[in-house]
């Protein structure tokens, strides 16, 4: 009786992790792992996610506040290279999922073939526009998003009518004279998206 009591107590024992690979066990669990986790498991996340994305300061990244004219006078700006418009929202998950694509195609060809640039929705007419900026903007700066970041001042309705769509996420892109060459939507990843962008950036 005594040995099986012995023994029964050992193996109690033994299933105590130390707490350093608990806590490495944890920060290597499952996709839905939050990107604050902890900037170790962070490091070590080989994947293009939102938690690898962050490797920017956040002082480089800025979210500033655009009319639609004023969006379109940027695009323009950018002439003699492909532009990538991001049309999203923080209240949006497929957008925020789909996010870290966007920061991925900058990092791989811009600014100089490539000009990216988000355009936050958030704003629906209730209050001003400026007190929507914060919650995109932690969002930007989690992502490491360093290009041109635009909070819209238009009502995200009256936007959409005037971007011809229904709703977010939708990506345009626009060709190097700023003509629009494609729509894409419907949830679209950016794996399709690039598979467009990489031959025209040859």
């Amino acid at each position: 009786m005594r040995v099986w009591m012995l023994a029964a107590a050992l193996l109690v024992l033994g299933c105590d992790a130390p707490p350093g690979k608990v806590a490495a066990a944890g920060g290597s669990g499952g996709s839905n792992a939050s990107a604050g986790s902890g900037s170790s498991a962070q490091k070590a996340a080989p994947a293009p996610s939102a938690s690898a994305a962050p490797v920017a300061a956040a002082a480089d990244v800025k979210l500033v506040l655009k009319n639609f004219d004023e969006v379109q006078a940027l695009i323009a700006s950018k002439k003699g290279k492909l532009v990538i418009v991001d049309a999203w929202s923080t209240y949006c998950e497929p957008c925020m999922k789909e996010f870290p694509g966007l920061v991925g195609l900058h990092k791989k060809y811009g600014p100089e073939k490539l000009a990216c640039i988000s355009l936050c929705t958030n704003y629906s007419g209730l209050g001003k526009p400026e007190e929507e900026l914060e919650g995109p903007l932690e969002f930007l700066k989690k992502q490491g998003a360093t290009f041109d970041n635009i909070l819209s001042t238009d009502e995200d309705e009256k936007l959409y009518k005037k971007l011809k769509i229904a709703s977010v996420p939708c990506i345009f892109v626009y060709d190097r004279e700023g003509k629009l060459l494609k729509t894409f939507n419907n949830e679209v990843t950016y794996a399709v998206v690039e598979a467009f962008v990489a031959p025209l950036l040859k």
